[in-house]
């Protein structure tokens, strides 16, 4: 019987692709195909094709993650923004951007530190006038900042501290007001830090 144009074609893009596979793939898909004829002769014999089924992520081939990987997200917070804390300073939230981050732990040696005294006591402070205002601040690098600036707070503060912050941004981060009024949004939140800062 002379093969209809679409079965025809069917079966030349099947051998087409068949023949673009590896010939360990020919050589499962040949079993399969030998399993669905034996099983167009005996339908209780069904083909096995959990032989050929794969699994795609198996978390025992997993290597595990270094520690000295190449990411902002591997540093801590810069002993510079602590030193600025205990003084009683003010820590900009550009300190804890993730290129700001970055450049603390790459260029802290390199970077400008300011004498500062603070109730009688003599402190070597880092020079914010090397980083960018934190009122030039987009709404995502706020926002990676902040996360940042929260995992400190969590490291340095008490409970209700990290609560009051952590609801503080979440309201402030709120997506339609981003949208908005960012520039209000940075603002308000520069100033209850700052005021925050001075008590």
């Amino acid at each position: 019987l002379p093969s209809s144009p679409s079965t025809g074609n069917r079966l030349q893009q099947w051998i087409s692709a068949f023949v673009n596979l590896s010939p360990n793939s020919q050589a499962q898909g040949a079993s399969v195909l030998e399993g669905i004829a034996g099983t167009a002769k005996n339908p209780a014999n069904r083909p096995n094709t959990t032989s050929i089924a794969k699994t795609l992520f198996d978390s025992s081939k997993e290597i595990a993650s270094s520690s000295g990987l190449d990411s902002t997200y591997n540093f801590g917070i810069h002993h510079f923004i602590q030193d600025l804390a205990n003084a009683g300073e003010y820590c900009p939230l550009t300190l804890f951007s993730d290129k700001n981050t970055e450049r603390l732990h790459r260029e802290g040696h390199s970077l400008k530190r300011s004498k500062v005294h603070v109730n009688g006591i003599s402190h070597h402070l880092l020079d914010l006038s090397q980083f960018e205002s934190e009122r030039d601040l987009d709404p995502l690098t706020w926002q990676e900042a902040f996360q940042r600036y929260l995992s400190w707070i969590a490291d340095v503060g008490d409970a209700q501290s990290v609560k009051r912050w952590t609801t503080h941004f979440t309201t402030l981060a709120k997506d339609e007001a981003i949208r908005k009024n960012f520039r209000a949004i940075l603002e308000f939140d520069i100033e209850t830090r700052q005021n925050y800062a001075l008590r």
